[in-house]
């Protein structure tokens, strides 16, 4: 799960969803898609849909980054289960899994290829945005290895939330943080900072492609750029295009964290 993605034809754009209730045979549901770009909507809408009938109380916004982030999975195996009532939501696949699930919430940590950050917005952040979200709605947001190979990732609320079990030792401040305690006020615009998060998303790009992801013009992202640069929040690469740096991840998490708000 959350590995890179490979082209539609050799992925299999089935998952199957799972609601159980009342202790009995849960009611499965086989969903497929025609496209990876189209996945990720298809399968929330549905999942989403059950998780109400249910009643349950797991926050869209969590719900939806972690069944987008399977646009750049493999597809192999996934399982996405509707327990107690709704409060509790377990994905789970048959992929190569993470190796450093700690790591896989920091924001701008991505195994994703550049074509799946073309199919997806939150590539580098998704892991991190359906936490933020969890935790704001009193819930959490855990990552555990599934048996014979693959990921578990499980989003609960109330009583049902689990305390975070990775296999890891507790985690700690990350010290690739540049600012662990506060981001300083940065005066950029809000566009400037829809740039900025396509940055981390990308991995590393040039205007013309932040042009054409945000629907603006060449000159205005070159600016927009430019100006981010000088805030110290991007950097340029031998390529000639910008790369995020520290301090830019950290304030992408502090503009994220007002988003699920």
């Amino acid at each position: 799960m959350y590995a890179n993605r490979t082209q539609d034809h050799d992925l299999d754009l089935r998952i199957k969803v799972a609601v159980y209730s009342d202790g009995g045979e849960p009611e499965v549901s086989e969903i497929s898609a025609a496209s990876t770009g189209a996945a990720g909507g298809k399968f929330f809408k549905v999942v989403v849909e059950k998780v109400r009938e249910c009643k349950g109380c797991v926050p869209e916004k969590a719900l939806q980054e972690l069944i987008e982030n399977l646009i750049h999975a493999e597809f192999k195996g996934v399982v996405i289960s509707v327990l107690e009532g709704g409060n509790v939501v377990r994905i789970s696949d048959k992929g190569p899994g993470i190796q450093d699930k700690n790591r896989a919430f920091e924001f701008g940590f991505s195994g994703a290829t550049p074509n799946a950050a073309q199919e997806i917005r939150g590539v580098g952040a998704g892991l991190g945005i359906a936490r933020a979200a969890a935790e704001e709605a009193g819930g959490t947001v855990t990552i555990e290895d599934n048996i014979g190979g693959g990921t578990v990732v499980t989003l609960s609320v109330g009583e049902t939330a689990q305390a975070p079990s990775t296999g890891n030792p507790p985690e700690q401040p990350s010290p690739r943080r540049k600012y662990p305690d506060a981001v300083p006020k940065m005066n950029i615009s809000e566009r400037q900072q829809k740039v900025l998060v396509t940055v981390l998303e990308s991995g590393e790009l040039g205007p013309s492609t932040v042009a054409e992801r945000l629907g603006i013009s060449v000159s205005t992202a070159y600016r927009d750029l430019s100006v981010l640069e000088e805030h110290g929040l991007v950097a340029s690469v031998d390529s000639g295009k910008r790369v995020i740096t520290l301090l830019g991840q950290d304030l992408v998490e502090a503009i994220v964290s007002t988003w699920v708000k």
